[in-house]
């Protein structure tokens, strides 16, 4: 694009259309997790994408990364494909448990060390750890669990990347006199260790997310948004169609660090499609 086109273009007001949300002037960043499509990535993978794009997502957060390759793609080129459909996945999920540190070397394997460096070279800031097993939640399997996390994070650090933990809602029961999620703040190191709060798991916890993004003032860069259905069973249901009252939470987040709002789905009253299309529709409409 030359200077006069470019001009042009700034001057008429479509140059928007070719500008992030970010650049406008919007404090939102809106992301969406592909786990919620992750039967349509399976089937059509650029159709898929595309899909998304069209809906007006301009940034996703990966969940198909398996031995050195996202989603059976080498990292340049799924982060050349992302290029070509003007997306972009600044976060993603690696799985992470206590199996992937080993407490004699005190260091990750280095399964987990190549994730990390394959989230690094596919432009990754965060890497993100998105859930901890049963076994893995109490007595020494939790202790080594949580040392990893520490470990997981230095190693993220040298990479030039961000580790972050994914909550449930099993981290807010007891485990040894602690909620499990007051262990994982409290012993790992807050500049090695981020926070991806997922609001409708801190709310289904019975938390209060409120004071969880105070007391954590900065260590939350990503948040989860989904909401919680007006039901006994509580299911997930898009943005703006259920029982949290995300217009009082999102006054905390910018002061908690909150950079990514990310769009994420689990049940789904029509299609995943159509429901994060709907969850999109319905966060535009909140303010940040």
């Amino acid at each position: 694009m030359d200077r006069r086109t470019f001009n042009q273009l700034a001057i008429s007001g479509s140059m928007a259309a070719f500008l992030p949300e970010f650049v406008l002037g919007d404090k939102r960043i809106i992301s969406v997790q592909l786990y919620s499509v992750r039967d349509d990535m399976q089937k059509d993978l650029v159709g898929t994408l595309k899909a998304v794009r069209k809906m007006g997502y301009r940034l996703v957060e990966g969940a198909g990364y398996s031995d050195g390759k996202f989603y059976g793609k080498t990292p340049q080129e799924f982060k050349m494909l992302l290029a070509d459909l003007g997306l972009k996945m600044p976060s993603g999920y690696f799985g992470f448990g206590s199996a992937n540190y080993d407490p004699q070397k005190k260091a990750i394997n280095d399964a987990y060390k190549r994730a990390i460096d394959d989230a690094a070279s596919i432009g990754h800031e965060y890497v993100i750890a998105p859930y901890m097993i049963d076994p893995d939640r109490k007595g020494d399997k939790l202790k080594q669990y949580i040392l990893g996390l520490n470990k997981a994070g230095e190693y993220a650090k040298q990479a030039g990347v961000k580790f972050a933990y994914h909550n449930h809602a099993f981290e807010f029961e007891m485990e040894d006199g602690r909620l499990i999620y007051d262990a994982i703040l409290q012993d790992t190191d807050p500049n090695l260790v981020l926070l991806q709060m997922d609001l409708y798991w801190t709310e289904k916890g019975k938390a209060n997310t409120i004071e969880l993004l105070k007391k954590n003032a900065g260590r939350v860069p990503l948040v989860h948004v989904k909401d919680m259905a007006k039901t006994e069973k509580q299911e997930t249901v898009e943005v703006g169609q259920g029982s949290i009252n995300f217009q009082e939470i999102f006054k905390y987040t910018p002061a908690a660090g909150v950079k990514y709002y990310v769009v994420e789905l689990e049940h789904y009253k029509t299609s995943p499609m159509q429901g994060i299309g709907e969850a999109y529709k319905g966060l535009k409409k909140l303010k940040f």
